[in-house]
């Protein structure tokens, strides 16, 4: 008996060594992955991922047994997609990792993981948006078109600003500190299981006629996924927030008074996040193929937001990031210390 509990432990061990090497890598792997999307972005589109995850829920949407045959055939659809197509990433990912002699190993999983990342996509694409509107409200609304999703055509140069810092301040979240979170929890496959139920939801996770009932599942998934890494972004904003000349306090009282007040459960926090580090009032009407969608204000009684804003909440988004990114390397590697002990 006792010779059993020795080898047990010895087991034990070994294991928890084996753990401790892993998450090592994996924090280096991820921070040398965010360095690589802050110098390079993204990869070319035939390259990139989610252009074969599109792709994939194309052909979902396209083809899916119950599409279009009554209510309750499409959600069922639906919950088969939302399923499948992440449990597929994750597993062609990991399956696609072992299959490569391990010198090759590190490094796809370092470029997998950069490709997870959208932090410089979406700070050129703000920074263009920026340079529209200094131009004229026109040029503002044609960059603006290229980063969110609702009707552009009508915006003055407040909503054209207000468009680009929601969409900023929601796609930190999404675009750069989820992918961090399940990167550092997972690796590779866990992040790109991520960004397949990130890319269903802003395919088909609509409530309109087509989706409503197909996407109800995707939409859900997205919610949930995301829940833990919104907060952790607003938290991430309020601390971040003086590198920006920010408030700390304003923005933990937007986010926690106005957050939840908007009908998403996740954007909510991190618009109220940034417009109370900002000083900026968010929200309001919006336009999706002509019809109106109300959002909750953020930062009532706080200033209207201008062009130059666009740039701090650029930035804000990387000094967000960048903490979480050293945040969690750092709490993995003492978690996996006092495993050992």
């Amino acid at each position: 008996m006792p010779a059993l509990s020795k080898k047990a432990a010895g087991g034990r061990r070994r294991e928890v060594k084996s753990a401790a090497r892993r998450g090592t890598k994996l924090g280096a792997s991820l921070c040398l992955a965010f360095a690589l999307d802050i110098i390079f972005g993204d990869p070319p589109a035939p390259w990139h991922p989610v252009i074969w995850m599109g792709k994939a829920v194309e052909l979902a949407d396209w083809g899916m047994p119950g599409r279009e045959k009554g209510p309750a055939a499409e959600r069922m659809a639906g919950i088969a997609v939302a399923a499948m197509l992440p449990t597929g990433a994750y597993l062609v990912t990991g399956g696609f990792l072992r299959s490569l002699p391990r010198p090759l190993r590190g490094a796809a999983e370092v470029a997998l993981l950069s490709f997870s990342l959208a932090g410089r996509s979406l700070y050129e694409k703000a920074g263009d948006v920026q340079r529209g509107l200094a131009k004229n409200v026109e040029a503002g609304r044609r960059q603006a078109s290229h980063l969110v999703g609702r009707d552009t055509a009508a915006l003055d140069d407040e909503g054209v600003t207000r468009a680009a810092i929601e969409s900023v301040a929601e796609n930190c979240n999404d675009g750069l500190v989820a992918p961090v979170f399940y990167g550092l929890a997972g690796g590779a496959p866990l992040a790109m299981a991520y960004k397949m139920i990130n890319t269903l939801d802003s395919m088909i996770g609509y409530r309109n006629m087509r989706y409503g009932n197909f996407g109800w599942a995707s939409a859900r998934l997205d919610d949930a996924a995301g829940f833990i890494p919104a907060r952790i972004t607003a938290l991430a904003a309020a601390l971040a927030s003086p590198a920006v000349g920010g408030s700390v306090a304003g923005s933990f009282r937007v986010s926690h008074q106005d957050g939840p007040q908007h009908a998403s459960p996740n954007a909510g926090i991190c618009e109220g996040a940034f417009a109370g580090a900002l000083g900026v009032r968010l929200g309001g009407t919006n336009y999706y193929d002509g019809v109106p969608v109300g959002t909750s204000t953020m930062g009532r009684g706080l200033r209207k937001p201008q062009w130059d804003d666009i740039s701090r909440a650029a930035n804000l988004m990387y000094f967000a990031g960048t903490l979480v990114l050293v945040a969690g390397v750092v709490f993995r590697r003492l978690w996996i210390g006092w495993r050992r002990r």
